[in-house]
């Protein structure tokens, strides 16, 4: 049975339910001096949240957590061991009604944790910030109200707002729009990822192509590498998502595109450097993306008009995403008439 996903208004027993809880944690591990920090969306006064109070638990080692495992397990607790974040130990406390969200996440990280550092920076950025907290909280309302059943596409359609504010916290500017010409080195840059996607998936997906701008040679792009994961059926991916995660993306959910999973990924300064499109091999979108690279390929004058459009917009444009994709409608679907595409277009071009 789904769990019904709910997203209820702050509650100020949370602090008293994670300090009972992480005494209950530390008197089950023997180890009264075990550093364990409210974090997530329960640890922000103010701030809606799932009704699930989430804790980071601290030891010196990865290794060192292995002690940890049964004590926390003899409490309830499920293992779900590094559940796509290298280097974490993740485990969950079941409610104990059938249907109802767990009652507590675990996250037990090695002193130093990249992503754990992130967790307290976020949760002391919401605390500090009330614009920032309220715009996240609007943004899980509406994710809640679109995904009652669907928690997956829910924690995923969350990085559309959370990606921003790890910028913020970093005192990174939002992402310029940058278009460069034609890298011969792209190609290349695709296949040594590809593999990287092939091993991780296995014989879950159909294949992995490149598409978008980059995969166009003589194009000017944005250098970020697109790519299609086709696969057979959408809720059946689902498995993938955290092993493609475990290798360094952020998972998005949808992000605009019904059944859809899509993901991003950056380098260590935040720029982001791969789009990763899961799609049904059969899907509209995934014939479209097909389609108008194929087209661009054979047909140079409308690479080149699409190229120097892209150009004009980013210099326009630099600081205005949505301008900049905006800006591109009109062309796009042009081309993809002119390329043989029949009816509605089927999605909006937000991510070449």
């Amino acid at each position: 049975m789904p769990k019904t996903l709910r997203v209820v208004e702050s509650d100020p027993r949370w602090p008293s339910l994670f300090q009972a809880e992480a005494a209950r944690i530390r008197a089950a591990c023997q180890d009264p001096a075990l550093v364990i920090e409210h974090v997530g969306s329960t640890a922000v006064p103010g701030l809606p949240a799932k009704p699930i109070v989430d804790m980071a638990l601290f030891v010196p080692t990865f290794e060192a957590g292995e002690a940890y495992i049964d004590p926390i397990r003899s409490l309830g607790y499920d293992y779900h061991g590094i559940a796509g974040i290298p280097g974490r130990r993740y485990f969950d406390l079941p409610s104990p009604v059938t249907g109802e969200l767990d009652l507590f996440h675990l996250h037990m990280y090695p002193a130093g944790h990249a992503d754990a550092t992130r967790l307290l920076a976020f949760r002391d950025h919401l605390r500090a910030n009330p614009a920032a907290r309220e715009a996240y909280g609007s943004a899980k309302r509406e994710l809640a109200a679109r995904y009652p059943q669907d928690i997956l596409l829910y924690i995923g359609g969350k990085t559309a707002i959370i990606r921003p504010i790890y910028r913020a916290i970093a005192g990174l500017p939002p992402a310029p729009v940058e278009v460069v010409p034609y890298n011969e080195g792209w190609p290349l840059a695709f296949e040594g990822e590809a593999a990287r996607l092939r091993s991780a998936v296995g014989e879950d997906s159909i294949g992995v192509e490149h598409i978008g701008s980059t995969a166009v040679p003589g194009l000017a792009a944005k250098p970020i590498i697109d790519m299609l994961l086709a696969v057979e059926d959408f809720d059946a991916a689902r498995p993938l998502v955290r092993r493609i995660e475990e290798l360094g993306y952020w998972y998005c959910g949808e992000n605009g595109i019904p059944r859809r999973h899509y993901f991003i990924k950056e380098d260590h300064s935040g720029n982001v450097t791969h789009h990763l499109h899961v799609l049904e091999d059969s899907s509209l979108e995934a014939r479209k993306h097909r389609l108008f690279r194929d087209h661009l390929r054979a047909h140079r004058a409308d690479r080149d008009a699409y190229g120097e459009l892209k150009l004009r917009l980013a210099a326009a444009y630099g600081q205005d995403r949505a301008a900049y994709q905006e800006g591109k409608t009109a062309l796009i679907e042009r081309i993809l008439r002119h390329a043989g595409w029949e009816g509605e277009v089927p999605s909006a071009e937000r991510n070449r």
